[in-house]
């Protein structure tokens, strides 16, 4: 299935096997470290990575846009990676798309990684810390807040499932009592390994669909 729909502080989330989750009730698709750019980091520092990573996110966010029809997409935090000039191909690649979905709001919750370019030269709105829109708090941190269930990204949260002898390492959703954490949505992101807790909700991602009740 490449859809779950769960329950989270009343509210009903869809989780997409894209790495992404939409919010029905208030038209909201939320994604988190799509690191827009590290490819290109990685190239200038001798690392040999393939190109075109840019244009798979934007195909899948395209795909995801098309899937649902928000009026919002929210990013929690690090949609960039690192430093970029107006020559980097991203960049154009990014304002082109942004000026292709001129009629959805696209946020940025501030990351670690954006302080390094100005988001906002794309034609995206930027908030520096947290949003609070009841019954949730998206930030890019994973830390409880009073004011409601925190939506976050960060950790880059994954899994390890065995089949056999093999072993696959996938991104994952992961809900606590008070925070959930979504996927890095990027595609040359890697994952931290988290491991089932009392209370906890993990749902794997594959490109084939969603793994839930990780155990």
């Amino acid at each position: 299935m490449m859809t779950l729909d769960i329950v989270v502080a009343g509210e009903r989330l869809t989780l997409h096997a894209q790495r992404a989750v939409y919010w029905a009730a208030a038209r909201t698709l939320l994604v988190s470290d799509v690191h827009f750019g590290k490819g290109a980091v990685f190239r200038r520092a001798g690392i040999a990575v393939p190109s075109g990573d840019t244009d798979d996110d934007l195909a899948r966010l395209d795909a995801l846009i098309h899937e649902f029809a928000p009026e919002r997409l929210v990013v929690l935090g690090d949609l960039v990676h690192g430093a970029a000039t107006e020559r980097s191909a991203w960049v154009d690649r990014v304002r082109a798309w942004r000026r292709f979905h001129a009629d959805i709001d696209v946020l940025l919750i501030a990351g670690n990684h954006d302080r390094h370019f100005d988001v906002r030269s794309l034609g995206i709105d930027v908030v520096p810390d947290r949003l609070d829109v009841a019954p949730f708090v998206f930030s890019h941190h994973p830390h409880p807040h009073t004011t409601g269930y925190t939506l976050a990204g960060h950790v880059h949260p994954g899994v390890v499932i065995r089949d056999g002898w093999r072993r696959h390492r996938l991104p994952a959703f992961v809900f606590d009592r008070d925070v959930g954490m979504l996927p890095a949505f990027g595609t040359l992101t890697g994952l931290y390994e988290v491991t089932a807790a009392p209370g906890r909700q993990i749902v794997a991602a594959t490109p084939a669909g969603l793994v839930p009740d990780i155990r």
